[in-house]
């Protein structure tokens, strides 16, 4: 066999939190975020998964839409950051791929294309500052839109930037000024709920929801696991020991020496490293699993291996043992934790080294 790294994937885990999702806020339907490659999860393999159930996908791009049609997937896929180039438009048209706009350039293209697209959400910067029309400005891109016949639907979406602090006003000030939008254009339908919105804060009935990293049971709020929020993890990252040898108190272990034994312990090599997404900069003492029994991280992490140690020094490892990185039983969030990130990273800066699985074992519950 080749190198042992495995990122084995739940399906039916990211399903049912799918469906979980849309039982939290069951006036609204659903997109079901698959961009940066499912989050690394594999957006074909998620996508054909959900392809007979989810209301709608969402991609960040044109090329990632592009990937699901050539793959075979027939729901409505959604442009979140809209087109870049004027071209895209007729591709839009042509694929039935849905698509933001926040912009006249945008528009522009659009009207100029002479396209029809069934459904044009417009981005309203509702206090995030990064994509999206000011309140004028949005009013104007509905109104043109609805003239033009050549939309089907017109609807309004905004991205909040604090919802996963729930101590944080700003994500009730968003929906005040979003709301304001909204009365001023008169009847429309509301896109305004990431993860973290979705799980915890009040929202306009009806619309769409944008389920991201709760679809992969991850945790968008700091402090709490997907499991605890009720989700199915859907990852399990795990590699296996390559070499065993022994320490004696004092020794240093690694690039830098940086890990220094404070007893006698046992000491495992174990194949992956940064070269395969696990983060360099994650400190010893990250949390692991080997055979069930808790172990940790030991050094730095290295481009192609890191080592590892028992929390109990009197255990012994064997060439061969199966070690979780993460998932099941050692929540991603509490790794990220020790690389001073999130799960969210971790996940999709995966890269094509390791060998993904894919099974449907889990539980689906209606």
């Amino acid at each position: 066999m080749a190198r042992p790294l495995t990122a084995t994937i739940d399906l039916n885990a990211i399903l049912q939190n799918y469906r979980y999702a849309k039982k939290l806020q069951p006036t609204c339907k659903a997109f079901a975020v698959v961009k940066s490659n499912a989050y690394g999860h594999g957006a074909i393999e998620v996508a054909r998964h959900l392809d007979n159930e989810a209301d709608a996908f969402a991609v960040a791009a044109i090329e990632e839409a592009m990937a699901l049609r050539e793959a075979g997937i027939v729901s409505p896929v959604m442009l979140l950051e809209g087109v870049f180039e004027e071209y895209e438009w007729k591709l839009c048209e042509q694929h039935g791929f849905w698509a933001a706009i926040e912009n006249t350039q945008q528009l522009n293209w659009l009207l100029a294309s002479q396209v029809n697209i069934e459904k044009i959400f417009v981005k309203l910067d509702s206090g995030m500052r990064r994509l999206g029309a000011d309140k004028a400005g949005a009013c104007d891109l509905v109104k043109k839109l609805r003239e033009s016949n050549q939309v089907g639907d017109v609807l309004l979406m905004t991205h909040f930037s604090c919802a996963d602090d729930l101590s944080d006003i700003a994500t009730m000030e968003q929906l005040t000024y979003f709301e304001r939008a909204r009365q001023e254009i008169g009847t429309i339908e509301a896109s305004v709920a990431n993860s973290a919105a979705i799980m915890k804060w009040a929202i306009p009935e009806g619309g769409w929801i944008r389920p991201g990293i709760m679809l992969y049971g991850i945790s968008p709020f700091a402090g709490l696991t997907g499991q605890q929020l009720g989700l199915a993890p859907a990852m399990i990252l795990s590699s296996k020991v390559i070499s065993v040898r022994s320490l004696k108190k004092g020794e240093k272990v690694g690039y830098g020496l940086s890990y220094e034994a404070a007893e006698d312990h046992q000491l495992a090599t174990v194949a992956v490293g940064y070269g395969d997404g696990y983060a360099r900069h994650t400190q010893s003492g990250a949390p692991l699993e080997v055979n069930a029994s808790p172990a940790m991280l030991a050094g730095r992490v290295s481009m192609d291996m890191i080592t590892i140690r028992f929390a109990d020094a009197s255990q012994s490892f064997e060439i061969g043992q199966e070690v979780v990185l993460w998932g099941g039983s050692v929540p991603v969030e509490n790794v990220a934790d020790y690389a001073s990130t999130i799960g969210y990273e971790l996940v999709t800066r995966m890269t094509t080294r390791p060998r993904y699985q894919y099974h449907t074992v889990s539980e689906i519950k209606s």
